[in-house]
Order: structure tokens, then C-alpha cells, then sequence
């Protein structure tokens, strides 16, 4: 199902539009002018059924459960990019991760790319693991053939700061 399915069977949620404008803070989709300078500079665009400043009017208009529904949220990279570049300081990412905070309490599933990114950083402190990677010259590398030091295990403190930054979300 797109968006555009979603959007012709419910008109607007007004109060659904007050909770996330809440959560987005003090970036207020109000100010965006749709110039379109987030969507150009977005890296997650190609992913995207909408481009980040049809989202933001999307919200700004009400559909907020449609955007959350489709899936648009958890496809942005949270680059920051948009926020650098919007003239209006509007930042659809701080948008996206209201969306995101929204759809989880409205018991949305949550996709399992981003369960595992969060596990990984609990157990690794980062993104993804140390990985092999391979050179121009088609040499395998990793960190301990570089020369690199082992890369630390994330700390009990930062684990605890971690859950508890979760749990505020």
C-alpha cells in the first residue's frame, strides 16, 4: 500500500498533528516555505516514497498517521543534512524523529534494521562492528593488520546512560 492509498481513505488528524509538532520541538513545520533545499541535499531521498519537505507538509496538513504508517520515518538517515541546509531552521529530521518517538508509542513495529542497529551499539558501542575491508589492490584488511588498537568494549557506564537515554525516548 503507498502513501497516496492511505491518504484517500482518512481525512486529517488534527490532534495526531498537535502531539508530533510537540515532539519535533521548537523546528516547527510551520515556518518550512517547501523550497525543497532538505530534499536536495538528502541522502536517504532515493528510499524515500516522499521527499523530506513533502513530509513536513504532510505533517504540517495532519496526515501524520499516513507518514508514520508508510514507513518514511525510519528511512531517514538522521544526517542532519536538512537541518543544516533549510533557510527556515524547520529541521525535518528532529521531525522524523518525533515521528519515530510517535509511532513507537502508538505501539507501531518498531523494523528490525533499527532493533539491530540499537543492539549493536549497546554490545559494541557502535554502529556496526570492525569489519574486513578490501583495498584497490584487492588485500583484505581489518584493524589488527593496520596496525590499529583493539577497538574498546563499551563501558557498564555507557551501556547504563545508554538504556536510560532509551527509556527518556
Amino acid at each position: 500500500m503507498t502513501l497516496i492509498d492511505l491518504m484517500t481513505s482518512k481525512g486529517p488528524d488534527l490532534g495526531l498533528r498537535l502531539k508530533a509538532l510537540k515532539k519535533a520541538g521548537e523546528h516547527k513545520p510551520y515556518d518550512c516555505y517547501q523550497c525543497a533545499r532538505c530534499s536536495s541535499g538528502c541522502p536517504s531521498m532515493k528510499l524515500l516514497e516522499l521527499k523530506p519537505h513533502e513530509v513536513v507538509g504532510l505533517v504540517r496538513m495532519g496526515f501524520v498517521e499516513e507518514v508514520i504508517e508508510s514507513g518514511m520515518a525510519w528511512a531517514c538517515a538522521s544526517c542532519l543534512k536538512c537541518k543544516e541546509r533549510c533557510p527556515q531552521d524547520v529541521a525535518p529530521a528532529d521531525l522524523m524523529l518525533a515521528l519515530r518517538n510517535l509511532a513507537f508509542e502508538m505501539g507501531k513495529e518498531v523494523p528490525e534494521a533499527y532493533t539491530r542497529i540499537l543492539s549493536e551499539v549497546m554490545e559494541f558501542g557502535f554502529v556496526q562492528r570492525p569489519q574486513e575491508v578490501l583495498t584497490k589492490r584487492l588485500v583484505r584488511v581489518n584493524r589488527e593488520r593496520l596496525g590499529l588498537p583493539k577497538m574498546p568494549e563499551p563501558s557498564e557506564r555507557f551501556k547504563s546512560t545508554f538504556l536510560r537515554a532509551l527509556e527518556e525516548l
